[in-house]
């Protein structure tokens, strides 16, 4: 998919990344000066973007150089182990999200985040809003209603996109039981690959991350039917605002996103998974890094230590219930 924004934003940040990482006066701590950052994801997607902007900040702050390595091998099995085996000086860490959290519960991922690693650092949206529920720009479905009432008529037989074992198999598994509906699960692959699977009308419908989705709504090749909140409070999302949420449709769906879940070795020394915590904490924070993760939908702040230890303890568990309940464990 031609992602203009994302393309944007990779082209500068492609620009300083070199530059940037090694800049600036290292600070009193034990960081390894050379660091690298496996991202379970395919370069240009947005947690590509997400972790060369914020490792970009990070480098000018701490002297260290971090160098991102896109490693999807084995479904990203390959950069969970080999962050779990790294050394203790914080030169192997990983930058993940959500989906580790729904790979542990399905049985994809051996280890925990929380139980075999050292928790340094967890982003949580800006964004009141994540993915959103689309349909092809030639379909008969102009609202959620059409769609639903279209899926209660033909049990099983609506086709929705995902990537199975991932955060949207688990979403769109939270929608059908919300909505009292019974769907196809088909496998469709990454966002681009589910749009790309839309448009070609392979499938019927999918949640996809609302910026790369911006695209093909404008251009009329996909119609937004309802944004996923990241509270039971509700929300919009700042990059597709006129879409209403599941909650104003009358349909109980939420889910929380982490925009950043950073792990090291389980050994490392507290005082060093601080001192990164708050390299990570104020590169969030920095102007130019906004400036580049907001049009996007991808701002975020860092949770203190102790809130983003505990909220992965607490998101595991749940992710783990509602893994078991729709039948997506290994």
């Amino acid at each position: 998919m031609k992602k203009k924004m994302l393309a944007a934003v990779m082209a500068g940040i492609m620009a300083v990344s070199l530059a940037g990482c090694g800049g600036g006066g290292a600070k009193a701590g034990s960081w390894a000066k050379s660091v690298e950052i496996q991202v379970p994801a395919k370069a240009g997607g947005g947690t590509d973007v997400m972790a060369r902007a914020l490792s970009t900040q990070v480098g000018k702050d701490s002297g260290s150089t971090l160098t991102i390595v896109n490693n999807t091998d084995g479904g990203g099995m390959v950069a969970c182990e080999k962050t779990a085996g790294g050394k203790a000086d914080g030169s192997t860490l990983m930058q993940f999200h959500t989906t580790m959290l729904i790979k542990t519960a399905s049985g994809v991922f051996s280890k925990s985040a929380a139980d075999d690693y050292s928790v340094i650092a967890v982003g949580v949206p800006v964004d009141p809003a994540n993915n959103v529920l689309v349909v092809s720009g030639d379909s008969s479905y102009n609202s959620l209603d059409d769609l639903l009432n279209d899926a209660k008529s033909r049990p099983g037989e609506l086709m929705f996109g995902v990537e199975t074992g991932g955060t949207v198999h688990v979403q769109t598994g939270l929608l059908a039981k919300a909505a009292g509906i019974e769907v196809k699960y088909v496998e469709a692959g990454s966002d681009t690959e589910k749009l790309t699977a839309l448009v070609g009308n392979s499938i019927n419908a999918c949640l996809v991350n609302a910026n790369q989705a911006k695209q093909y709504v404008e251009s009329g090749k996909a119609k937004a039917l309802a944004v996923v909140s990241n509270t039971a409070e509700g929300g919009r999302s700042s990059v597709l605002p006129d879409v209403p949420c599941f909650e104003e449709l009358g349909v109980d769906l939420s889910f929380q996103m982490l925009n950043v879940i950073l792990l090291g070795p389980k050994n490392m020394d507290p005082e060093l998974v601080k001192q990164i915590h708050d390299y990570y904490a104020a590169a969030a924070e920095n102007e130019e890094v906004k400036a580049t993760l907001a049009p996007a939908g991808m701002e975020m702040t860092f949770l203190s230590q102790e809130e983003g230890l505990k909220t992965i303890q607490d998101m595991q568990t749940s992710i783990n219930a509602v893994v078991e309940e729709l039948g997506l464990k290994k």
